[in-house]
């Protein structure tokens, strides 16, 4: 049982957080889950996260949105147990059965039964960031423009493009008169 009053210790507790933080959502309480749209750079789609006490986990799924065809589902899932293995926090999964991609990471509950809503707030955006960052390279694969083996290689590449451009611009520097500033001579 939660003890702390901002503590999070059941599914409704989680709605009620998602509701008070404005957090656009459908709720299905006898699954326990809570669908959330998203929207980061090339990714729109949903975000699921589920309650699962028998587990004591809260599941944070984020849809990659594309389908992966029959004949694709080998090299897809080749290049994301690559890709896996080079993240410090795997989670990209593969539905065969389905055909799709997502990005999956958990929330304990156990051992202090309850979760925070900052720890709620951070799993929420890492899993939608990861997903976002990976989503361009990932759809390249399906695509076949790279190989499952060059997946990292390429997901760092283009992971540092969006964030070269995410920089903001360098102010230009006055043009030099070799002189010294006014004043520097003053000591």
């Amino acid at each position: 049982m939660a003890t702390d009053p901002t503590s999070i210790g059941n599914f409704p507790d989680l709605v009620k957080l998602l509701e008070k933080d404005g957090v656009l959502h459908k709720t299905d309480l006898a699954e326990q889950t809570v669908q959330i749209p998203t929207q980061r750079g090339e990714l729109d789609s949903v975000l699921l996260m589920r309650w699962q006490d028998s587990d004591g986990v809260v599941q944070f799924i984020q849809a990659l949105p594309i389908e992966v065809p029959a004949d694709k589902l080998l090299i897809v899932s080749d290049a994301v147990t690559r890709l896996n293995h080079a993240l410090a926090i795997p989670g990209f999964d593969l539905n065969h059965q389905h055909g799709l991609v997502a990005y999956r990471l958990y929330l304990p509950i156990y051992p202090r039964g309850s979760i925070r809503p900052n720890e709620v707030q951070a799993m929420f955006r890492l899993t939608v960031k990861t997903a976002a960052d990976f989503f361009p390279t990932i759809r390249r694969i399906i695509a076949g423009e790279i190989k499952p083996e060059d997946i990292v290689d390429e997901a760092k590449k283009a992971w540092e493009a969006a964030a070269a451009a995410a920089q903001p611009a360098k102010p230009e520097a006055p043009p030099s008169t070799n002189q010294p500033p006014p004043g520097a001579n003053m000591y």
